[in-house]
């Protein structure tokens, strides 16, 4: 995405407090929400009705005395500015988000526009708080570059018009995609969308809405892989109440997707290895070395090809009933996990030995086929920690060596794009978006698990925890990693940034562009 030129703030509860709904002993509360949703209002806030001509035509409509409407449309002017630490916490903050945008901006020749845009009618626009707001668009020092008022515009939100002139007096008519507003109502939140422009939608908390539009400046994987070097090596899961866990699975992936062992911390072994890497709590059993850990150690890491090859013996020996590996080196343990499968698939495919599970390979199809994943696993949350694993199976099979691998690739594509715009965490919008960019998915629905993967993104530049295992069906045990969260993330935006570069640079089709790009960042 371009970077933003212009911030338009609606100032309703950030710096301006939103009115309670007017009172009347003579008038219902029904009919006072009918006036200030009629066309009469709509007009008194564009500055086509005097305050006068606005009572007497909402008296005369709702058969109402005029002195009584008269107070109504007086209550609902701003009566006065915020509390006057919070008016300062806000506008301190909107002072640094505007200096430091400005102060990076400076070495590239490009500058930030901080401008207001709301409704008010005229006369309440005479209330002395809104008066200091203007004050503060001039001097040295200001905060606001332009204060739009829908009664000096002769419009109002969410006409199209306003936000249409707002767009061109920033110089930004058709590049709409380059201004951010940040609106309190979801129709003006509508509004805007339909003109191409970011959006916030300020819910009332003005520390997030402050996060959130910082989020949106800055550069998202660069903050990101800034917070994983300063908690390299401490990055370390936890359980849904908060337990430390020290795992080796996690630090596998965080590995893996970064490409960078100073970041992690593994209790290396020889040959197989185990999920844990410490005695565990009273609230998880200890486990046998499991396939899973195993596999993608041995996947990830340079190990001796007889050691490989002696443990791919053992696990082709541990098989259920119907042929399919198992998850643990326990015979006793008779498990099965389709994500546990294609991390083993996936080495059996790097030695060139995948025939030899071909009837897990033909179970993990049908996982696939029929929509198995759906709910998780027995050891996975989310549906999309078997779509990216299997998509990491298909990245790795690439020129045939896995039978079907185009029909999977297309099935893949089709499972994916069904998972678009559902909610999820940052582990799950990021394996989503990887699986997308992987089967060439595109459109509006990946921007927007986009736009959501970037609003999640925290103060200090991490993701925060993402569930990502639990300790069987039965369990209420989650465990997640907020490292491994962000790695995902920092990989996903960074691999759609390549992508979008790519697209711009080179002549071939789409999948070949996206193909080449995940062979080059070994992805």
């Amino acid at each position: 995405m371009p970077p933003i030129k212009a911030i338009i703030l609606d100032l309703w509860d950030l710096l301006l407090p939103r009115q309670a709904l007017p009172t009347s002993p003579k008038i219902p509360r029904q009919t006072i929400r009918q006036i200030l949703d009629s066309d009469i209002w709509a007009n008194y806030e564009r500055g086509k009705l005097s305050e006068s001509k606005a009572c007497r035509q909402i008296a005369a409509r709702y058969t109402l005395d005029k002195a009584d409407v008269t107070d109504i449309l007086r209550q609902a002017r701003v009566q006065g500015p915020l509390e006057q630490n919070a008016y300062l916490h806000v506008m301190e903050n909107l002072r640094a988000i505007k200096a430091e945008a400005q102060a990076e901006g400076a070495g590239k020749g490009t500058g930030i526009s901080l401008c207001a845009m709301l409704n008010v009618p005229a006369p309440a626009a005479e209330c002395e708080s809104l008066r200091a707001l203007i004050a503060d668009c001039v001097g040295d020092d200001n905060v606001f570059d332009r204060v739009f008022l829908s009664h000096e515009v002769g419009m109002r939100k969410p006409d199209l018009c306003f936000y249409g002139h707002v767009l061109s007096e920033l110089g930004l008519a058709g590049s709409a995609e380059k201004a951010l507003f940040v609106e309190s109502e979801g129709e003006n939140v509508l509004a805007v969308k339909s003109l191409g422009a970011r959006v916030i939608l300020h819910y009332g908390d003005v520390d997030n809405t402050l996060r959130l539009i910082q989020n949106a400046l800055g550069d998202a994987v660069a903050y990101g892989k800034w917070f994983l070097r300063a908690n390299a090596k401490r990055m370390f899961s936890v359980t849904g109440s908060g337990v430390e866990v020290r795992e080796n699975l996690s630090q596998l992936v965080i590995l893996e997707v970064t490409g960078d062992s100073e970041l992690v911390s593994l209790k290396e072994t020889s040959r197989t290895w185990n999920f844990l890497q410490e005695k565990p709590l009273s609230s998880i059993s200890a486990y046998p070395d499991d396939f899973d850990t195993t596999a993608l150690a041995l996947t990830v890491l340079d190990r001796d090809e007889k050691v490989v090859h002696a443990v791919m013996d053992e696990m082709a020996k541990h098989v259920s009933a119907d042929g399919i590996v198992l998850t643990y080196f326990d015979r006793t343990r008779h498990h099965v996990d389709p994500i546990v499968c294609t991390n083993v698939l996936r080495l059996f495919h790097k030695y060139s030995r995948g025939s030899e599970l071909s009837k897990t390979i033909s179970w993990v199809r049908d996982v696939l086929k029929n929509r198995a994943y759906i709910d998780g696993t027995r050891y996975y949350v989310t549906p999309e920690a078997f779509l990216y694993t299997m998509s990491r199976l298909l990245q790795c099979t690439e020129g045939h060596a896995l039978e079907g691998h185009a029909e999977l690739v297309s099935l893949l594509r089709d499972r994916v794009a069904e998972r678009i715009g559902l909610p999820g965490d940052a582990v799950a919008l990021s394996m989503r978006l990887l699986v997308c960019l992987y089967v060439g998915v595109e459109g509006a629905g990946v921007d927007v698990d986009e736009d959501r993967l970037r609003e999640m993104q925290g103060e200090d530049g991490g993701w925060e925890t993402g569930w990502v295992y639990r300790n069987g069906w039965k369990s209420n045990l989650r465990i997640g990693n907020r490292g491994m969260a962000t790695a995902l993330a920092v990989r996903a935006l960074e691999t759609l940034e390549r992508v979008r570069r790519a697209r711009m640079t080179q002549s071939p089709s789409p999948m070949q562009r996206i193909s080449r790009l995940f062979s080059a960042v070994g992805i």
